[in-house]
């Protein structure tokens, strides 16, 4: 069983505790069925296993740096450097704090 019918597998134990609702057309409603039919999945499990995806993608694209070979040793390179900061950056780290959205 790979991870991600595996997750769907132990998602069935877990408690569910949150409901969500959508609107949708009836051809997409039906492209989304044949689909999970053919996974081997209810309609509900495989619009979640495949949100739940492509949550993790978008999250870990946005959440991540990769750099390349060059990219790393120009970066270490600026973080060993002692600069000073320019003005603007003095200007920059003067202005307040912007709040994190949770």
């Amino acid at each position: 069983m790979d991870i991600l019918h595996m997750e769907n597998f132990m998602g069935k134990f877990a408690i569910k505790d949150a409901r969500v609702e959508i609107k949708t057309t009836s051809e997409a409603k039906d492209l989304l069925t044949k689909a999970a039919v053919i996974d081997g999945l209810d309609l509900s499990s495989f619009m979640i296993s495949s949100s739940m995806e492509r949550a993790r993608m978008i999250l870990r694209d946005h959440t991540s740096i990769a750099l390349s070979i060059e990219g790393q040793e120009k970066l270490a390179n600026i973080l060993q450097s002692e600069h000073k900061p320019s003005e603007a950056m003095k200007k920059l780290r003067s202005l307040p704090r912007l709040k994190v959205r949770e």
